[in-house]
């Protein structure tokens, strides 16, 4: 009786009247489920974050969340599931009520359950990054959750709060439509459940696998071919309707060069344009060298590139290789494992990904971005479809800390500020305090020196224990397997590019990746191979140096902008950086270590207003244009 009810609802057009229910096994299987990514029908997607209200970078504190002593950063209502948990400095006691159960399911020094060695909060699910922590430990609640933490807060107790009070977070989740059956988070886990997150752990900790089991009907075809310069070369064509379940590649050479002027490029059925349309590096991650690394759906091992996204498709399916080098030969190894169906369901979208760049320009908002406007644009699509991640190419010329811009992901013509707004750049990649090259957060066993990549998110290139610092290239990637961002009309996704808002000029590139409904449209155009060349490595130290001797300009430019533009807000910021910056490569521009010295306990010590702590950083910037700028008194 129940099996013909719940067909009646559905040939009515209806919900199932008994639907399946979504406990912990089935969300900790997303954590895994490449394949599902390819689905539409999903549930919106929202963050919880201490985003500056103002739209500024005071991002590290809510003041509405705190009450009694206590923080609470999440209250909703379900049925939902907590997607992600992330933490930029982890402190005070973490308690997490679901159901309105005045006993928390968790409770526990929040550095604790960061840290990733209590079960079941087991790393790398849950862990360390560079600077900040992560968990995507599945919380699914059927009628409502509450997560609080009591802060570290000094006893007197200022009206704004410092990282370190353990007040900074962000919080991915969905709730579902009312009739969702959703079985509450019950610790310990069953048994079943602990099987099932075992699975989770295994795939996690093995990476370079494809997590889609292998089955009898899979086919491979493997190709090899030579691209003369200035060619394109279908490697692939597939009759469909099928699946592309993975796909290897190798390149030679695999020079910086020829993985930006080789492109990928993958056709669709009867779509207007190619659905990926993207250098052969970036698609990997790889910008600005080769860099072996291993996440969850692509990587890079001696056997060559892997890619496990899921690519189903109607018709046809035609992968090519474009050599927009000018003189310049290259060799392919492809091999593609695929699958026939029966059709291509209308509830599952064609799998893209498109490379930009974009000479972003440093524009003056006075510290308030509230509408996105001057963001870097890493995506751009009207129809429906599924955000499932990005990587980022960054060529800084500065040599402080460039990535305090916050990302900003606007669902269905949403108007700033966005349901998903996060709190700067690196920790829409799980680092903090800058990118690094190795694991340090809280859990972290520093003596390792564990390479800063998780499964899902990581640093290629860059990083604040990189030789070069800021400056030069900083390449990372993240993948939302589990915090995927349906859309139904349209996604524009966008990113700052500066120390607060969108302050400096500098040259990114990216690469989207996304399913999407057939018909669907984007704002892509590729550049020609010219305009994609990159910096090569052998020059970055040179231009650092340069960049260093032009710190000497800028505090040149800072003495004639306190004296004749002694109220502009956004001096706040930008001359508190330069300030840090100077200070920080005092060695290397002849500043005593006494003068050093004195003027970090100063800058230190600062207090008051904004307006009164930017006179004191503009008194302290003339002085030391005066000791180290050319042509200063």
């Amino acid at each position: 009786m129940r099996a013909i009810l719940a067909l009646v609802m559905m040939l009515l057009g209806g919900a199932p009247l008994f639907a399946q229910v979504r406990d912990f096994k089935s969300f900790a299987k997303d954590l895994v489920d490449l394949e599902g990514l390819s689905r539409l029908d999903s549930a919106p997607a929202k963050m919880a974050s201490t985003y500056d209200r103002a739209g500024g970078n005071e991002d590290a504190f809510n003041p509405a969340w705190l009450k009694d002593g206590v923080y609470t950063f999440v209250d909703l209502k379900g049925p939902g599931v907590i997607r992600r948990f992330y933490s930029a400095k982890p402190g005070g006691q973490l308690r997490i009520f679901i159901d309105d159960n005045p006993q928390p399911i968790v409770d526990m020094p929040c550095e604790e359950f960061f840290a990733g060695r209590h079960e079941p909060f087991v790393r790398p699910m849950v862990g360390p990054m560079g600077g900040s922590n992560y968990s995507f430990f599945p919380i699914p609640f059927a009628k409502s959750i509450k997560m609080q933490t009591t802060p570290l807060l000094p006893k007197d107790a200022p009206g704004k709060f410092p990282w370190e009070y353990g007040v900074y977070f962000q919080v991915t989740y969905q709730v579902f439509p009312a009739g969702t059956q959703v079985r509450s988070l019950q610790l310990p886990l069953a048994a079943e459940e602990q099987t099932a997150w075992r699975r989770v752990q295994e795939t996690w900790r093995n990476l370079g696998q494809d997590p889609k089991p292998a089955t009898p009907d899979q086919l491979t075809v493997s190709k090899q071919v030579r691209i003369e310069p200035g060619k394109r070369a279908e490697v692939v064509r597939l009759t469909g309707p099928a699946v592309i379940d993975r796909f290897y590649l190798k390149i030679d050479p695999a020079d910086s060069a020829l993985l930006r002027s080789t492109l990928l490029k993958i056709h669709w059925d009867g779509e207007e344009k190619d659905s990926v349309d993207c250098p052969v590096g970036d698609f990997f991650g790889n910008g600005f060298y080769q860099v072996p690394f291993k996440s969850m759906p692509v990587g890079l091992t001696e056997e060559g590139y892997y890619s496990y996204f899921s690519m189903p498709f109607n018709q046809l399916a035609q992968i090519a290789l474009v050599n927009e080098s000018s003189d310049r030969p290259l060799s392919v190894d492809m091999k593609v494992v695929y699958r026939r169906t029966a059709d291509m369901p209308s509830s599952v979208g064609y799998f893209n990904a498109k490379w930009r760049r974009e000479e972003v320009v440093g524009v003056d908002e006075y510290d308030q971005n509230n509408t996105g406007e001057y963001d870097y644009r890493f995506l751009d699509v009207h129809g429906r479809g599924r955000y499932i991640g990005f990587n980022l190419n960054v060529f800084s010329r500065y040599v402080h800390w460039w990535g305090e811009g916050d990302p900003m992901i606007f669902v269905d013509n949403e108007v700033w500020p966005p349901s998903i707004h996060g709190t700067g750049t690196e920790e829409t990649f799980n680092d903090g305090w800058g990118f690094h090259q190795y694991i340090q957060a809280v859990g972290a066993d520093k003596d390792k020196k564990e390479r800063n990549v998780i499964p899902v998110s990581g640093v290629l290139v860059g990083g604040a224990d990189d030789p070069l610092e800021h400056f030069g290239g900083n390449a990372v990637f993240t993948f939302n397997i589990t915090d995927s961002v349906p859309f139904r009309e349209r996604i524009l996704a966008t990113i700052e590019h500066g120390i607060g808002t969108n302050q400096l000029t500098n040259d990114y590139s990216s690469t989207a990746y996304w399913y999407a409904a057939p018909g669907s449209r984007d704002f892509f155009l590729m550049r020609p191979a010219g305009e994609r060349t990159t910096i090569p490595r052998e020059e970055w130290s040179a231009q650092r140096e340069s960049a260093i001797q032009q710190l000497r300009r800028q505090l040149a430019v800072a003495r004639d902008e306190i004296t004749h533009l002694p109220n502009s807000s956004w001096q706040i910021t930008e001359h508190s950086w330069l300030l840090v910056t100077v200070l920080g490569f005092s060695d290397k521009l002849g500043l005593p270590a006494e003068d050093r010295d004195r003027l970090q306990k100063r800058w230190q010590a600062l207090s008051g207003s904004n307006e009164e702590r930017n006179r004191e950083v503009g008194k302290m910037l003339i002085e030391l244009a005066g000791k180290l700028a050319p042509g200063t008194d």
